[in-house]
């Protein structure tokens, strides 16, 4: 075998190595009781990215390196079967996740095309709107890249302008912090966490932190306009409720999660964003780890040589 070929499956091997044992901590971590202290989108979206990232950073600084620095150029190795099935493991992750990624882009594009022809412009506190005539009730941002702030009519004319001024400063929220781009981040994240009910947990978890915290950023901490934002959730959630719901790839609704959660939180004293605790730690992990894994570049190859070997 050749010592590219070889590389890439030591690469793909340890990929799919790295990610199901950081898989297994979070899940770990989840159940002996993460679950009850993370509340901030930033530390969920860390925590469901981990096992991926965690998994690129170590092939990226300490596996690639490492096999670079120790392994003789000139010497041909048979792969075993362990670090083939690992690293068709790999390939099986990284495709579903790009075929998960695609298709709610393309959904997205479809959406988009499908109310091309009856939007019109309109301008709310400095926020471009398309404004369209669809049967779907819907104030939502659409798309990743270039997130677009959609409206209906319907609901436009079921809200006040005070309450619309904050339905849209909602959405300008998601907007600022590209929310969209991470929801297709955490659609297309290349890990056994994908396919478990787990992930589906922390991406609906997530989600939830990021419209509570939009509604945070939208009325702040006046009473007024907490209590006419949680009027216009309510009176949206209304009118979705009574058409049905409808749902868009790489859309955030307005009035989709949690509805009554997010109205009782407004009408309450307003509180502080959640307190940060993955993300800090999780940077500093990243920094250090490239620096730590120097000396251990020998080691890390004689386990690579273990794993290449291994079965044969």
């Amino acid at each position: 075998m050749s010592a590219v070929l070889l590389l890439c499956l030591v690469l793909l091997a340890t990929f799919a190595l790295a990610t199901l044992l950081l898989s297994g901590v979070v899940a770990i971590a989840w159940r002996a009781g993460l679950s009850c202290k993370l509340d901030s989108a930033a530390d969920l979206l860390a925590l469901r990215l981990l096992p991926a990232a965690g998994g690129l950073l170590i092939v990226l600084t300490v596996v690639l390196p490492a096999f670079l620095s120790y392994e003789p150029h000139q010497e041909r190795e048979a792969a075993g079967p362990v670090l083939l099935g690992l690293a068709a493991f790999a390939l099986a992750t990284l495709g579903h996740g790009m075929w998960r990624g695609w298709r709610a882009c393309a959904a997205a594009r479809t959406v988009l095309r499908s109310w091309g022809a009856s939007q019109r412009p309109k301008f709310e506190g400095g926020q471009r709107i398309q404004v369209i005539d669809a049967r779907e009730p819907i104030v939502a941002i659409v798309g990743a890249w270039r997130p677009r702030v959609m409206a209906a009519e319907c609901v436009i004319a079921a809200c006040n302008p005070e309450e619309f001024r904050l339905v849209i400063a909602h959405e300008a929220a998601h907007i600022s912090s590209r929310d969209n781009l991470k929801q297709l981040l955490l659609l297309a994240c290349p890990d056994a966490l994908a396919w478990t009910p787990l992930g589906t947990t922390l991406t609906q978890r997530w989600r939830a932190a990021t419209e509570l915290e939009a509604d945070q950023r939208a009325a702040g901490h006046d009473p007024r306009n907490r209590v006419v934002l949680a009027a216009a959730l309510i009176k949206v959630a209304r009118t979705v409720g009574a058409a049905g719901r409808t749902s868009a790839a790489l859309a955030m609704p307005v009035a989709s999660d949690d509805v009554a959660g997010r109205v009782r939180r407004l009408l309450a004293p307003p509180d502080s964003f959640p307190v940060t605790r993955v993300v800090g730690k999780f940077s500093w992990c990243v920094l250090l780890a490239p620096l730590t894994a120097v000396p251990l570049y020998a080691l890390v190859h004689e386990l690579i040589e273990v794993l290449v070997g291994f079965g044969l």
